[in-house]
């Protein structure tokens, strides 16, 4: 692994996601701006580029290795629950904090940094990867996830209609378009590409306005998030590398496992929290420092073991 790409992709991202800061600091985008782009994001350039890895595939695609990599993601967030579940317990946090703070561990912010980070290191196939490796995470980000951070209360009941969400259903079209026996038009292919083009951009300044609206001196006065933040950005990428190393045998699978499991806290904790009545202010904290301090420990992740 060139780690001077993986720095200058981390520094490219911080600085589209300074631009996002300085849209919100400025006034050009405001808290439902925000709101509303996130929506178009995960509509259309984050389906969009989960449909271009598989029209624009380059590897050959069997059955048996699309259950591979499914069989790989289950065993990936057994461990990142294992983990989620264990580690506040470690840290004696209050019953009141572990559901949060469990979220934090086990949800990595794989659409908005993981999608952009896998595509620039490993190229467009190993975006596939990723949106496999994701199916799971649609699924127990709405289940698991929502009792999580609502502490088990009666806002925290299960809608399954949310388990269909844009990226799930992009991820299984992804799927079967691998098996389609043809040939997409030029101008096709490159539409959706183009569109999926659009997601490092436009993710980076969607976190960079949703850490814009933070007070940074409350985040950083919130020593929890600073002793946990470990746990995300260096056990799970590390326990992932160490396990899945061991029962993967595609190279390129064990990267992309290793660098999604390297993404800070999902920025969805923050609005899961406030949707279902958690702590949305030690989620947005959560968020806010993982993805600062991730500049650093995503390239030292791919330094040490990729």
């Amino acid at each position: 692994m060139d780690i001077k790409l993986v720095l200058n992709e981390m520094l490219m991202m911080m600085l589209l996601l300074l631009v996002g800061v300085v849209t919100v600091k400025t006034g050009v985008v405001d808290g439902e701006t925000n709101r509303r782009l996130t929506r178009f994001a995960l509509v259309v350039p984050q389906s969009a580029v989960i449909l271009s890895s598989a029209i624009n595939m380059q590897m050959e695609m069997t059955a048996g290795k699309v259950l591979a990599v499914l069989g790989a993601s289950a065993v990936m967030y057994a461990i990142l629950v294992a983990l989620g579940l264990l580690a506040p317990r470690l840290y004696r946090m209050p019953a009141e904090d572990r559901g949060l703070f469990s979220f934090l561990a086990i949800f990595g912010n794989v659409a908005y940094m993981g999608f952009p980070l896998v595509r620039a290191l490993f190229g467009s196939d190993a975006v596939f990867y990723a949106a496999l490796l994701n199916i799971p995470f649609n699924c127990l980000a709405y289940t698991l996830g929502v009792r999580l951070v609502s502490g088990g209360t009666e806002k925290g009941k299960l809608d399954w209609r949310q388990l269909v969400n844009p990226p799930l259903v992009a991820s299984v079209l992804a799927v079967a378009i691998t098996f389609l026996p043809m040939r997409w038009p030029s101008p096709v292919a490159r539409a959706v590409e183009t569109l999926g083009d659009m997601i490092l951009p436009l993710s980076m300044i969607i976190i960079g306005a949703s850490l814009g609206n933070q007070k940074l001196r409350d985040a950083l006065r919130d020593w929890r998030v600073y002793i946990f933040a470990p746990v995300r950005l260096l056990a799970a990428p590390v326990l992932l590398w160490a396990v899945m190393r061991l029962v993967v045998t595609d190279q390129i699978l064990l990267n992309v496992i290793t660098v999604v499991g390297a993404t800070p806290s999902a920025a969805m904790a923050a609005m899961l929290a406030i949707q279902y009545g958690g702590d949305e202010k030690t989620a947005s904290r959560g968020v806010f420092v993982t993805t600062v301090l991730s500049v650093v420990t995503i390239p030292f992740i791919c330094w040490l073991l990729l």
